[in-house]
């Protein structure tokens, strides 16, 4: 019997690696509206849920912690200063 190649050879498709950081955190991002995007609700949810890690709540209280003892002089805008540094943040990481 006589072996039958295929009609086109090819080359052997080779398998994706890791993507970059930068390709994950754009296709994460992918429709979300960084304007949008409220840190400390994000920060509470973590403190609140049981399932996540223990170090993960600790460092979202101490985070909330620090914002809670903020002075209002310091930070007269509250929460849209923070959500326009962490939309800076997350378009930097892209």
């Amino acid at each position: 019997m006589v072996d039958d190649p295929p009609a086109t050879p090819r080359k052997p498709k080779r398998k994706g690696g890791r993507p970059s950081r930068a390709l994950a955190s754009a296709k994460a991002l992918l429709g979300v509206d960084l304007k949008a995007v409220d840190p400390v609700a994000i920060l509470r949810a973590i403190a609140a849920d049981l399932s996540a890690p223990a170090s993960a709540r600790v460092a979202a209280c101490r985070t909330l912690l620090e914002l809670q003892d903020q002075d209002s002089a310091e930070n007269p805008d509250g929460d849209t200063r923070i959500n326009m540094r962490a939309a800076a943040m997350m378009r930097r990481a892209n």
